[in-house]
């Protein structure tokens, strides 16, 4: 999750109880909370945001990123999908502002002084933190000073492996204070919520930061003088690789940071089929369908499976249905009568033509998405295959709008829960859900199972909080569905995408960093998260139940995982 405060008059909960908790700073382990939880909020969705304009042109592409779920567990427990806050990171936040630690090292300790480093950069902000290298399995000692005319210093470092990070300041004349944080909007500032530890030992006493567990990521380091006194101080810091967990089960190899690997097309319905060997290998078609690349779907489309006859329910913040690149892929309800103010199929819900709108309870599920998010979820999964736009990994299936999320990417439990029952009984083959959060949802999860037992495989975003394990819903895939982390172009895991864990679940990695498809009004945007993840999972689903419609839920996931490519894949 991106920076979590509490904000009672955010949205209307019911049940709230005040003071119950004090916001999260993210331990990146964190076992979350026990006992009452007070209504959480994301601030990408304050004033402070950057948000798409939807005025701007389907040319100009936007990279943000897709955030995933806020709730209270109260009977007003909410969900979102949030692509709020930009993606966009500046050149200077990329390009490494100093030379190597290691080559100023010491060479009877090992350790190197900030003056060694010959940083060209006052490192005296987040967005100009000075980048330092050797901290992963290894130890960087640094000594400078914080106060009169330089009152914040700030160290970045990369981790690509789980590791134990240690810190510790020393060494100071006066009070000075040290914090860990995680640039998760990279938006270059320190935002409320993406400090992951800090330290405010008094006087001359050193502050220590241990955090177990730490994802691979970014991270910075803030020292800063307290009330304007001036000390030296020496920093070091130290990350430890932790070796990645793979526990053998009836699946395969189950790795702790992306489960059972890459979905991958062409084996998994090749192995529907029966078939001894993949499909023939074809040229990648590059540019923006990178993704279907990486998956090898052109190989499946080339044996004539391409979706047809499966229905893929998006239950998020709607789709555009009018859209040119999907408007020939929207599910029709062939059991009602458009218009005539009866529920002629008399599934509850009157002139359901093409989905349900959970949020306005009326039958037009249009995406009115400040982002599109559901409109691009949707392109992903069945984008025609056309000569213009994209085309989406079973690009002929059929999309079932439904309309859990309102305007913000806020939905209520009952929604949500509602949404997926209704995709279950009118025969949506698979069920998208890129929504979740931290705390357990039971109404929803009584929903998937239904889904799930009614024939439905439902499909699930990990979350994008970088933590070591997935939010739920994704977090029951032991038992039920399927979870999906994110990767980018190069088999890299996304710093946000929370990874499988040590409990053996039904976990994939998909491409979700950078993916261009559809959005409103005949646009296209470029997204990443989790939840730009799960279409691709859920597009392959389809493309398996078009090779085999009579599979049941559990034999599409137990495929999809036992045909899974480890290979290439890091952190």
């Amino acid at each position: 999750m991106l920076d979590i405060t509490t904000n009672p008059n955010n949205r209307l909960y019911l049940n709230q109880q005040s003071n119950d908790i004090a916001p999260s700073t993210f331990p990146v382990n964190s076992d979350l909370f026990n006992g009452a939880i007070q209504p959480l909020n994301i601030p990408g969705y304050s004033a402070e945001s950057s948000f798409t304009n939807p005025a701007v042109s389907s040319l100009d592409q936007k990279t943000q990123i897709a955030d995933f779920i806020v709730a209270n567990p109260g009977a007003g427990f909410s969900y979102s999908a949030s692509d709020r806050v930009s993606g966009d990171v500046a050149d200077a936040q990329l390009k490494p502002q100093s030379q190597s630690a290691n080559i100023n090292a010491d060479p009877l300790t090992g350790m190197t002084s900030a003056s060694g480093l010959n940083f060209s950069d006052p490192g005296n902000t987040l967005s100009t933190a000075r980048n330092i290298l050797g901290v992963e399995n290894g130890s960087i000692s640094l000594t400078d000073f914080v106060g009169v005319g330089d009152s914040h210093d700030f160290y970045r470092f990369d981790i690509n492996t789980k590791s134990n990070f240690n810190l510790r300041l020393d060494g100071l004349r006066a009070d000075a204070d040290v914090k860990l944080i995680q640039d998760r909007n990279r938006n270059g500032v320190a935002d409320f919520g993406e400090t992951i530890d800090y330290s405010l030992e008094s006087g001359t006493v050193p502050d220590v930061i241990n955090v177990p567990n730490l994802a691979p990521g970014t991270y910075y380091v803030q020292v800063s003088s307290f009330l304007g006194n001036s000390t030296n101080y020496n920093l070091n810091l130290s990350a430890t690789s932790i070796p990645e967990l793979n526990i053998p089960t009836p699946s395969g190899s189950f790795n702790s940071n992306y489960g059972y690997g890459l979905v991958n097309t062409n084996a998994a319905v090749s192995s529907t089929l029966n078939g001894s060997n993949p499909f023939p290998d074809l040229p990648d078609l590059g540019g923006n369908n990178w993704a279907l690349d990486v998956m090898n779907a052109p190989e499946v489309w080339n044996q004539n499976i391409t979706g047809n006859g499966i229905v893929v329910a998006v239950v998020d913040s709607g789709v555009d249905y009018n859209h040119p690149d999907l408007d020939d892929n929207i599910w029709r309800n062939t059991g009602e009568i458009a218009e005539n103010g009866i529920d002629d199929d008399r599934n509850g819900y009157i002139d359901d033509i093409r989905g349900w709108d959970f949020v306005a309870s009326d039958n037009n599920p249009m995406d009115l998405d400040f982002d599109g998010h559901g409109t691009h979820i949707a392109g992903a999964i069945a984008a025609e295959r056309n000569d213009f736009g994209i085309t989406g990994v079973a690009p002929n299936a059929k999309i079932m709008p439904v309309r859990v999320l309102d305007t913000f990417g806020y939905g209520e439990l009952n929604n949500v829960a509602a949404g997926i029952r209704y995709a279950a009984d009118n025969g949506a083959n698979v069920i998208n859900l890129s929504l979740g959060n931290e705390f357990y949802p039971s109404l929803v999860n009584d929903a998937i199972e239904y889904a799930n037992n009614k024939g439905s495989v439902v499909v699930i975003a990990a979350g994008n909080s970088g933590f070591s394990q997935p939010d739920y819903p994704a977090r029951n895939a032991d038992r039920l569905g399927i979870a999906v982390g994110s990767i980018d172009i190069n088999g890299r895991m996304a710093d946000t995408s929370n990874r499988a864990g040590s409990t053996p679940l039904d976990y994939l990695v998909a491409p979700g960093v950078d993916i261009y498809s559809t959005t409103p009004y005949s646009t296209y945007d470029t997204l990443t998260g989790t939840s730009m993840a799960t279409p691709q999972v859920a597009g392959v689903v389809a493309l398996v139940l078009n090779a085999n419609p009579t599979l049941t839920p559990a034999q599409v996931e137990q495929i999809l995982t036992t045909t899974a490519n480890r290979n290439g894949l890091i952190g």
